[in-house]
């Protein structure tokens, strides 16, 4: 059945309309077909709805108000969208931003705005995808807290040591590092300071290019990730 998509063609002139003249009409979204039939407008309203009531709870008025938001905001935005085929299409996530979360983009990023932030650019920059993103990385069904790690670490570690790493795609390996750097044990403090996580981000960056993190167990990856750290840390002595 069809679910709506936008391309970064049809949604540019758009934004840059509303830039420059503040008011413009919505492009007309296309179809894809794929996936089981759902009403995308009242997901897309119930999605706004929400992260715009979490921003009147957690207003963002500085790069620290963000990460809160975005620890609270993740969660929320994966229990609201079906499993489907359309989260795999990053058209979709520009139809969404575009169509339904404006405002929401931009009262999370005060000012300038970026169409980064709606998808035009990178696809992982869309901010409902890495929102959603983030919590599918961490979600766990046979946990108390399903979206437990989805609320720690700040945008950065998530942005440059989950998804420019491409981890969406070895969510297994992602969860492991997650468990790693903010054990349960320690009632999820950070375990390394940032310039030893981005050393073992460096690290493990270079033993992919080696090793297919896709077919390691949570556990194989856990123990992987746990030597790397004990071989740079004995190194740095």
């Amino acid at each position: 059945m069809p679910y709506p998509i936008l391309s970064k063609a049809e949604a540019r002139p758009y934004l840059v309309a509303v830039d420059a003249t503040g008011k413009s009409s919505l492009p007309t979204a296309r179809s894809a077909d794929d996936g089981p039939d759902e009403d995308w407008d009242t997901i897309g309203e119930e999605v706004a709805a929400k992260l715009l009531a979490l921003l009147d709870q957690y207003p963002v008025k500085s790069k620290p108000d963000g990460g809160v938001y975005e620890a609270v905001a993740a969660p929320e935005i994966h229990k609201l969208l079906p499993l489907h085929p359309a989260l795999a299409n990053a058209e979709f996530w520009i139809w969404l931003a575009v169509t339904h979360c404006e405002e929401v983009i931009d009262r999370r990023y005060q000012g300038k705005r970026n169409p980064q932030n709606f998808g035009i650019g990178g696809a992982g920059e869309n901010l409902l995808y890495r929102l959603w993103l983030r919590a599918e990385i961490a979600f766990d069904s046979t946990a108390k807290d399903k979206y437990a790690l989805a609320r720690f670490g700040d945008i950065d570690f998530w942005r440059s040591h989950v998804f420019r790493q491409g981890y969406g795609d070895v969510r297994i390996f992602a969860r492991a590092l997650l468990e790693f750097q903010f054990p349960a044990k320690t009632k999820r403090k950070p375990r390394l300071k940032i310039d030893e996580i981005r050393d073992l981000a460096k690290q493990l960056k270079r033993a992919r290019s080696n090793l297919m993190f896709e077919v390691m167990t949570e556990a194989r990856a856990g123990q992987f990730i746990e030597s790397e750290w004990d071989r740079l840390a004995q190194s740095s002595q």
